[in-house]
This record gives structure tokens, sequence and C-alpha cells, in this order.
């Protein structure tokens, strides 16, 4: 058994998140869509395992922003849905119409939203490539991402 790096946070993604983020970007193209991901953290890893779309109605094709009252309603509403009992937010993600990764903006939000957490958040941003680009941040730095898909 191999031991667990501390500079590197794991991250395993269940397939219907992502089918979830790719729907809801091909849906949502040309404009961005986004939302919350839903999972839990097991020692060096975290597990995505759905993720919910949290509507921007001002959203743009190079912009789209969390709205907290939506986005607390949202996770509520899909935690009581799921009834997991470790089921709780570990991130954002959303999609960029173009060819492109996270945005410096991106990679700062996720770093400002971890300094809240004990454990690592995740930011997925899907490209309309198909490519994701994903990103993890501790304690307000960035963290080396070694992802996998479930």
């Amino acid at each position: 058994m191999r031991a667990p790096n501390p500079d590197v946070v794991r991250v395993l993604i269940h397939s219907d998140a992502r089918q979830t983020i790719k729907t809801a970007a091909a849906r949502a193209f040309p404009l961005e869509a986004g939302g919350l991901l839903l999972g839990w953290w097991d020692n060096d890893m975290v597990v995505v395992r759905a993720a919910i779309e949290v509507v921007d109605p001002a959203a743009t094709g190079t912009s789209w922003i969390r709205h907290e009252g939506l986005a607390q309603r949202a996770l509520d509403q899909a935690v009581a849905k799921f009834g997991h009992p470790w089921l709780g937010y570990i991130g954002d993600w959303h999609s960029h119409p173009a060819a492109c990764d996270a945005s410096q903006q991106d990679r700062q939000s996720i770093r400002i939203a971890s300094l809240a957490y004990a454990q690592p958040l995740v930011l997925i941003v899907h490209r309309r490539d198909g490519i994701i680009d994903i990103h993890a941040a501790r304690h307000g730095r960035p963290q080396t991402v070694s992802a996998e898909s479930i």
C-alpha cells in the first residue's frame, strides 16, 4: 500500500457527476453553466459522487457566478434527495464554451473558498472540447491533482 502524499490531492470522479456536468454544459451552450460538486473526503482523496447545476440567470459566454442563496437551496435539496450520510459540498464546477482551461479568477475563487475548510476543495472546468480541467486548493493554496474516473 502506498503512503499518502500530502502534496497531491487524489480526486475520484464518478461517471454520474461527469455526465451531469456534460449535459448541463451542452444545454447551456453558448453560455457558461455551473454548480456544486457533492461528495466526501477520504484520507488523501476527494470523492466527487455527484454534480448539481445551480443556474446563474446572468450567465454569459465567459461568466458564471455562484449565487449563494440559490447554491445553498440546491445543496440542501440534493443532500436530502441523495440521503447519503457522507455527502456534502466539496467544490464547484462550471463550463467554458471555448476550449480554455480555468482562468486565474477561477483558480483564485477556489483558493479563497478553501480557506473555510479543513479539507481540500475541488474545481472542475468542463471545456467545450470535452476536456475537464481539475484544480484543488487546501487552506488557500493550490494543490497538485491526481484524477481518476470511477
